[in-house]
């Protein structure tokens, strides 16, 4: 396996199994990284509503502000461009999404716009500049 290689994890990764290990733990023998993702449903939506930026409000605190968008969504990205504007808000917490487990033909579900949440949200919010040796 490639060495530094680095995945994101939800919380069902780390909870113990009856062994005693964790799949991150099985992972982690394999020389695989594991960060675990931000799974905090609101503030996830939040950051990405925010970088997808906005058209200037014609009320509110935001009255008259654009905020250019920080994140673009590659074309080939398609599960994804097809689920984010089906999302619903969730009648009982308005400020989170409605969760959509797919139908018998795997049709309605959230599950590429969750994982595109789980990114977002786990990354950190300054980019770092390297210089790459060797090249």
């Amino acid at each position: 396996m490639r060495q530094n290689a680095h995945a994101l994890l939800t919380d069902s990764c780390v909870r113990r199994q009856p062994d005693g290990t964790t799949i991150a733990d099985q992972y982690r023998k394999l020389g695989v990284k594991l960060t675990c993702a931000y799974t905090d449903r609101i503030q996830g939506w939040a950051l990405i509503q925010e970088k997808l930026g906005r058209v200037a409000d014609v009320a509110g605190p935001a009255a008259g502000q654009n905020v250019r968008p920080r994140l673009f969504i590659h074309a080939r990205c398609v599960p994804l461009i097809e689920s984010l504007p089906i999302l619903q808000h969730d009648p009982n917490r308005p400020e989170d999404v409605l969760k959509v487990d797919c139908d018998e033909e795997g049709n309605g579900r959230d599950d590429d716009a969750d994982a595109f949440r789980y990114l977002i949200a786990s990354k950190p919010p300054r980019v770092f500049v390297r210089k790459l040796r060797g090249l």
